[in-house]
């Protein structure tokens, strides 16, 4: 894993962590809303569009609120 894969892994994490917290009592068309709108979301996506390997590891955190990202 270089530098960056790391860097970007561990800001993951930071952000999943509070992304929980956010969601757990959301109701979907809630997490529809936070996903559109939340700087938190926002993050998360960018790092799944350039590492879709993590997707199953935030999907395991937060649910199937971020659709799974294209290969």
């Amino acid at each position: 894993m270089s530098e960056k894969d790391s860097a970007d892994h561990l800001r993951l994490t930071q952000l999943l962590e509070d992304a929980k917290a956010l969601n757990l009592p959301m109701f979907p068309d809630q997490q529809k809303k936070w996903l559109a709108e939340s700087p938190f979301a926002q993050e998360i996506k960018l790092i799944l569009a350039n590492h879709p390997e993590y997707y199953n590891e935030v999907r395991a955190v937060v649910g199937d609120v971020f659709p799974k990202p294209k290969s």
